[in-house]
């Protein structure tokens, strides 16, 4: 049995799984179905709490997206975004925000912000190749990215099956980010 000591600075980060669906990748035409986040534990990746998911069919985009504004405009420390591909979910909901006039979220901010994104980790795992890098990290929900738009454009008796798609995602990375706090330290043994 392993025993981790918890480093001082592992508790008073927050850490939190985030990631955006939407209705196509184009920031100007298309918009934000789902934002979700859920706390992490800094040190374990176990995740706190319920999942939070703001739906754009009970509300709008514009106020789904000023909900999740403070999130993006708190210090760098109170909310550590972890995800795949984040650079994605930034430039789309700071497009967003423009278009809904809520203000701006510069994305220069983020070279002063704390953000964990598995993207570049995928990679290579994947050797090196982008194309289908996140095919790497294991599926639990037989759907695929491209599918939720379509189900949001069919309307109120598919929204359960985005959500439990969103559901799914979440679980699937956080554990698969689990894996990887708990294993990636022993490389540093290789360097």
């Amino acid at each position: 049995m392993q025993f981790f000591i918890k480093p001082f600075w592992a508790s008073s980060l927050t850490e939190y799984y985030f990631d955006t669906e939407t209705t196509g990748l184009d920031y100007d035409v298309d918009e934000v179905i789902t934002i979700q986040w859920q706390k992490l534990d800094g040190f374990t990746g176990e995740p706190i709490g319920e999942l939070n998911i703001l739906k754009r069919w009970e509300s709008s985009e514009k106020e789904i997206i000023e909900s999740f504004l403070p999130n993006l405009k708190c210090k760098p420390f109170d909310f550590i975004f972890v995800g795949k591909n984040l650079m994605f979910d930034f430039c789309f909901l700071s497009e967003r925000l423009k278009k809904h006039n809520l203000g701006t979220f510069d994305i220069r901010c983020l070279d002063k912000r704390c953000v964990l994104d598995l993207k570049p980790l995928l990679v290579l795992m994947n050797k090196g190749n982008f194309k289908a890098y996140d095919k790497v990290l294991p599926k639990t929900n037989p759907l695929t990215n491209d599918q939720i738009p379509k189900l949001f454009r069919e309307g109120k008796g598919k929204y359960p099956e985005i959500v439990q798609y969103v559901k799914d995602e979440a679980t699937d990375f956080i554990r698969a980010y689990q894996v990887f706090k708990k294993e990636l330290p022993s490389l540093t043994k290789l360097l």
